[in-house]
């Protein structure tokens, strides 16, 4: 059963690992501890491997739609939930409050404070579209073994991660450190979460079409990385639900897809 941890155990790794380097680096280097505003995207050249690897990791998942039916709930679904995510902002609103609680805490240029690194750490490691989807992905690997097909998600964002660990670190120090447990509790209780009502997306035939729709999300994710695109990937996170709500209905009037 601990094996749909398996990428959040990755992630938290990868974290651990990036904010080691960063650490290092921090100490050999004084003037990077004075700098104010050390940058904290990959290099072009990562960002543009990352996102081909995330557009051959959303492949499998495009195709595992069984019917035009299935297809045509993947188009509303993707359709009708960036506009509830529009409307609701979700994407701003995440965004800003990550930038309240920093500024609570002192402010992302305030070097000299820790508990502004641990909270900037937090926000960036956890939320977004990336972890919600996979946890979803994670919680379809079963007690026989693991799978990596269900933690392909997590995988690639672990190693966004160890990028962005090291540079947080640089600015930061060990507080960023201190944010492998959130990461763990964070992750690792939305796939509890999700692990309990994998029955019942099975029972109504929801799954292809969530991978389907997290696939394409995918997809966006990586048109950021590759910089083809800027595109507010949170504000598509109501579509991962729209399937499973759809089918439900559907299947009260007796119609399984």
């Amino acid at each position: 059963m601990l094996w749909k941890y398996f990428g959040t155990f990755v992630n938290a790794l990868t974290v651990l690992l990036g904010s080691s380097v960063g650490l290092m680096l921090r100490r050999k280097s004084a003037h990077a501890v004075e700098k104010k505003n050390v940058r904290e995207p990959l290099p072009d050249t990562m960002m543009c491997c990352l996102g081909l690897c995330t557009i051959f990791a959303a492949a499998s998942g495009l195709l595992g739609v069984e019917s035009g039916a299935q297809a045509i709930v993947v188009v509303a679904s993707m359709v009708i939930g960036l506009l509830i995510g529009y409307w609701l902002r979700i994407d701003d609103r995440i965004n800003g409050l990550g930038d309240h609680l920093v500024k609570k805490t002192g402010g992302a240029g305030d070097v000299s404070n820790p508990a502004a690194g641990f909270v900037t750490a937090c926000m960036l490691f956890c939320i977004g579209s990336m972890t919600i989807l996979g946890a979803f992905e994670g919680a379809r690997n079963g007690a026989g073994g693991l799978d990596l097909n269900c933690h392909t998600t997590l995988l690639i964002k672990s190693l966004l991660d160890l990028v962005s660990s090291s540079c947080l670190a640089v600015t930061y120090g060990v507080s960023v450190m201190a944010s492998v447990a959130f990461v763990v509790v964070f992750q690792g209780g939305l796939t509890l979460l999700a692990s309990f009502i994998q029955p019942f997306l099975m029972e109504i035939n929801a799954l292809p079409m969530v991978n389907c729709v997290g696939s394409l999300m995918l997809l966006c994710i990586a048109m950021n990385l590759l910089g083809l695109r800027k595109t507010k990937t949170a504000d598509f996170l109501p579509a991962i639900f729209l399937p499973i709500l759809i089918c439900w209905v559907l299947g009260l009037f007796g119609i399984r897809l």
